[in-house]
């Protein structure tokens, strides 16, 4: 339920000391745990340490954490498409996937079985839930509003986010480039220099924090107001991908 921008380790991120950092940490790998999971951290993350804790000595492994959160999500976007008035019970499955993705990274550093094909799978699989709940959330709204406004909105949700994420590639690149040609990555994104712009570029962050977007979407299904979370993440990216173009073609503008 995440992209590969909200959280670009696909697997639990880790600090210099090799643990998740959804687990417990030293105090200055505190702010930022919180940074990443500033909702999970107080219940899911707790959560998901305890089961990765219980299952470490047993069969089960990540990929089985991993396809459990997938069969949930797929059951909260069937509940959805099937029985709309359910959407709160949606709501908290797709809170219990959450808590999935959260433990399979956690569990494959204590079992040390941490491979590239997990962290792929485990990426895809969070995508893929993205697109099918919000899929599932349209069609539940339009059945709720007698409307075909929220398939618009689904399609401004997708639109924006692919713009989006295709920004951030193209923009890699654009750092591979100028690492190469011996040029610092703040040439080419410069960090603020004022609190006051750190503030900012924080809240303009946060909503795209996977952790904020799903606590967005189960609240959302648990108050019934699909169409309004619909409406919220398809602002939010196409937002986003407008003012990253606009900025970065500035910055490459002024360069010659």
């Amino acid at each position: 339920m995440s992209t590969t921008a909200d959280n670009p380790s696909s697997r639990e991120p880790t600090t210099e000391a090799g643990r998740p950092s959804c687990a417990p940490a030293a105090p200055s790998d505190a702010r930022r745990r919180a940074r990443r999971h500033p909702i999970s951290r107080w219940y899911v993350c707790p959560a998901a340490g305890w089961l990765a804790a219980v299952l470490t000595p047993t069969r089960v492994r990540p990929v089985h954490l991993t396809l459990c959160g997938l069969a949930v999500g797929a059951i909260a976007a069937a509940v959805l498409v099937g029985a709309p008035h359910l959407a709160p019970v949606a709501g908290v499955l797709v809170l219990a996937a959450w808590l999935f993705d959260r433990a399979d990274g956690q569990l494959a550093r204590r079992q040390n079985t941490v491979t590239a094909w997990g962290a792929w799978l485990d990426a895809n699989v969070d995508e893929l839930l993205d697109v099918g709940l919000h899929g599932a959330v349209a069609a539940a709204a339009v059945r709720q509003t007698a409307s075909g406004i929220p398939w618009l909105l689904l399609g401004a949700f997708l639109a924006g986010k692919y713009l989006f994420m295709h920004g951030m590639a193209t923009e890699g690149q654009m750092r591979e480039g100028a690492a190469s040609a011996g040029r610092s990555e703040e040439d080419v994104e410069p960090v603020p220099a004022s609190r006051a712009a750190r503030v900012v570029r924080a809240a303009y962050h946060l909503p795209g924090n996977a952790d904020v977007r799903v606590h967005l979407l189960a609240a959302a299904l648990l108050a019934g107001w699909l169409s309004a979370e619909l409406a919220i993440v398809a602002a939010y990216y196409n937002v986003r991908w407008i003012t990253r173009y606009v900025l970065v073609a500035r910055r490459l503008g002024g360069r010659g």
